[in-house]
């Protein structure tokens, strides 16, 4: 019983400090930027391969 109490006030205190760090906060805006990156990073890869289509539909005329 002791134990099972000894485990539960060890976990509060982990949890405690994890919601005081803000770290979940900074893993959160930390991912919304990597997806913002991702499409970035994916529009120009399409306007690229636009530009280089319409190149090479120039090229054959």
């Amino acid at each position: 019983m002791i134990s099972i109490i000894v485990v539960l006030i060890f976990a509060a205190i982990i949890r405690y400090a994890v919601d005081s760090s803000k770290t979940s906060q900074k893993l959160d805006l930390l991912i919304k930027e990597v997806h913002y990156l991702k499409t970035e990073i994916k529009k120009q890869q399409r306007h690229k391969q636009q530009d280089d289509s319409k190149h090479n539909i120039d090229e054959k005329v």
